[in-house]
């Protein structure tokens, strides 16, 4: 997908997408991951702009479209959507927004894109880190204490 939008357009787009998602989508460490090197999305080129905007878009046109969608209870605090009998995303629920931020730098290179946000319906918790294409059998890789946090 092409986008020519203006810089100033591109910003105004990316705003949109946080409101929508209700939280921080565009993190510095997201645009770490996607450009190599992080730093807040306000300060980022037009071309930095843009793909970090064509990469969400990637991500959303990779969405299962199916109707066979199935969530999974891990517990109050760890939820899992399943398409087809496939994870798709996950919810961590953390007490603190320092707890989910940890969780966030060390899910970051297991999973294709992690936000956090003011907990919603999914978690019973304060804040909760949306985690898509968690890698199966990473969360050994993260550590323990994070994840201690999230399931009690």
């Amino acid at each position: 997908m092409a986008i020519t939008l203006s810089k100033e357009q591109l910003i105004h787009e990316i705003a949109g997408i946080d409101r929508r998602q209700k939280g921080t989508v565009f993190s510095s460490e997201v645009i770490g991951k996607i450009l190599g090197h992080p730093q807040p999305w306000r300060t980022l080129k037009k071309d930095e702009l843009i793909q970090v905007l064509e990469a969400w878009n990637h991500l959303l046109e990779s969405c299962p479209k199916t109707a066979d969608w199935k969530r999974i209870e891990r517990g109050d605090r760890q939820v899992s959507l399943l398409a087809d009998g496939h994870p798709w995303v996950d919810y961590f629920g953390f007490p603190s927004l320092k707890s989910a931020e940890l969780f966030l730098e060390e899910v970051l290179p297991h999973c294709d894109w992690a936000i956090i946000r003011k907990s919603g319906k999914r978690v019973n918790a304060s804040f909760e880190c949306k985690v898509w294409g968690l890698i199966p059998d990473s969360l050994q890789a993260i550590g323990p204490q994070r994840l201690e946090v999230c399931t009690r």
